[in-house]
């Protein structure tokens, strides 16, 4: 009897052992260890500016708005990815990615980039004034749209949308991009797309 028990405990033990060994496998087939070490390398302690609300993953330190100059002190490379910056006030908030897995260094790069500029606003409306001309280069650097704005210049002035709904009719194609605010949950920031242009929006 004692030894049919020592028999089942042995087998628990290495169902548990490779069961470990298979979660660590796992984990480091999504960025190996050395583009982990180099993303950390660059990234950490860089100032950047907010591209969208970041949103504390806890909801302690609340949301940072857009265009804050913040510095990435943690970068969490596992489970969907989460970025902490040092905002106002040093208030430290962690922001989910939300990037599907396996996690990659270029979907990690790619996130981080919808989320903040690396660039001072003043450089990005140069930049800005160069690609698009002064009307669009003043609109993107004050937040705001305006009908015929291509959508690519909308997407510099308003960020990435939380939801983006797209209809294809009869070649014509519509997007709807849906933006939410956490602080307003009853109110939803909407822009039209029509044909690669923005159309109309609503506040």
């Amino acid at each position: 009897m004692i030894q049919k028990k020592n028999i089942v405990y042995l087998a628990l033990l290495a169902a548990l052992v490779f069961s470990g060994c298979t979660a660590y496998d796992t984990q480091l087939k999504d960025i190996p260890i050395e583009e982990r070490d180099q993303l950390l390398e660059e990234y950490i302690g860089r100032k950047a500016w907010t591209r969208t609300l970041v949103i504390d993953i806890g909801a302690d330190n609340g949301i940072i708005d857009r265009d804050i100059e913040v510095e990435i002190v943690s970068l969490d490379i596992h489970w969907n990815g989460a970025v902490g910056v040092r905002g106002p006030n040093n208030k430290v908030v962690r922001h989910t990615l939300d990037l599907p897995r396996p996690l990659t260094r270029e979907s990690f790069e790619e996130r981080l980039s919808r989320v903040f500029w690396f660039r001072k606003p003043d450089y990005r409306y140069r930049m800005n004034l160069r690609e698009f001309g002064k009307r669009t280069a003043k609109a993107i650097y004050n937040h705001e749209l305006f009908k015929g704005m291509p959508k690519e210049a909308a997407l510099q002035s308003w960020g990435y949308p939380d939801q983006l709904k797209t209809n294809d009719i009869g070649g014509s194609v519509t997007e709807q991009w849906i933006y939410v605010d956490p602080r307003q949950r009853n109110k939803k920031r909407y822009i039209f797309v029509a044909d690669g242009d923005i159309d109309r929006w609503e506040e």
